[in-house]
């Protein structure tokens, strides 16, 4: 880790049921970064309240919250926001993490955690989004492709008269498909340069998120002609139709 990140100012909303939780992350950001803000809510819906009136940098979510199911926490927030939403949860299962990355969370951290794990894991999702707002990685040229208007330069992803709503990691993993259109780039590769190298295990990751481009991107996600697979990996097709 560089460490950089945790010389800024930032404002976390966690959303959190259990009390020995919010004092542990607390404690953690109060030793390793005294400049983060953290806004806690014991439940969903005050979750979803504080969304509005904070506006955080990012959302650490826990699944099991005593009013609704952090899942329906998550799914609420992605209609209205695109801000990183790393989930904290004791649900292992990998079903879970898959549908938690399914209606938009950036990343899946199951208890317990190590302190410095979850550091890292929002240092690189917070990195991420930083690289795209602040435009540290050379944006490609717009493109066209079938009834798609991508225009990076400015974030915005057209498809016909409809603009596509993208997550933080959805536009990056674009971003990255597109700087190397026709071209077959590995899994691993993929990984290692979306979410980092600690990731290049986490094939769910790249398969969920490949899915999530291909329903917003594609006229049909089951028969994909933009973001396709060439054996072991993926090519973003620039001259599709």
């Amino acid at each position: 880790m560089t460490g950089n990140v945790f010389r800024e100012q930032i404002k976390i909303l966690l959303v959190e049921d259990n009390i020995d939780i919010q004092e542990a992350a607390g404690l953690i950001f109060e030793l390793h970064w005294p400049k983060a803000r953290i806004v806690s809510a014991y439940k969903g819906e005050d979750g979803l309240s504080l969304l509005k009136s904070e506006l955080p940098d990012m959302v650490i979510l826990d699944l099991g919250l005593p009013d609704i199911d952090g899942m329906k926490v998550l799914k609420e927030i992605r209609l209205h926001s695109d801000v990183p939403v790393i989930i904290l949860t004791v649900r292992g299962e990998e079903m879970d993490k898959v549908r938690g990355l399914e209606l938009g969370a950036d990343d899946y951290i199951v208890k317990p955690f190590a302190h410095k794990e979850l550091l890292a894991r929002i240092e690189t999702v917070l990195h991420r989004r930083k690289t795209l707002t602040d435009g540290v990685i050379t944006s490609p040229a717009p493109a066209i492709v079938n009834r798609l208007v991508l225009d990076f330069s400015s974030g915005t992803i057209m498809k016909g008269e409809h603009q596509i709503k993208l997550t933080s990691t959805e536009l990056s993993l674009l971003k990255y498909l597109v700087s190397h259109a026709g071209h077959v780039l590995s899994d691993e590769g993929i990984l290692a340069e979306v979410w980092g190298d600690d990731y290049i295990d986490c094939s769910e990751y790249l398969d969920v998120y490949i899915r999530r481009l291909r329903d917003k991107l594609e006229d049909n996600p089951r028969n994909p002609v933009i973001v396709v697979q060439e054996g072991n990996g993926y090519k973003f097709v620039h001259s599709a139709g």
